[in-house]
């Protein structure tokens, strides 16, 4: 709108929104997989990681940091 009258696309601009919408869609896989690298890899630093090293000292039973890995993975699915 400019000064409250509507405005329309020019058919080149109309085709240039078409191909920027198809291009961000076609994206979408891409940085759904890499919202889920992003958080996997948060997870993992703050919450199996610690595990791995108590796991290792004895402090805690074998295969919590595993269960932990693995609950990460589904809260994370691909």
């Amino acid at each position: 709108m400019i000064d409250g009258a509507q405005v329309a696309f020019t058919p080149e601009e109309e085709a240039e929104r078409d191909v920027q919408e198809q291009a961000w869609a076609d994206g979408a896989a891409a940085r759904a997989g890499e919202e889920v690298q992003r958080n996997r890899r948060n997870a993992y630093q703050s919450e199996a990681d610690p595990l791995f090293f108590e796991e290792q000292r004895g402090e805690v039973s074998e295969g919590t940091w595993t269960a932990k890995v693995d609950e990460i993975k589904l809260r994370f699915p691909k």
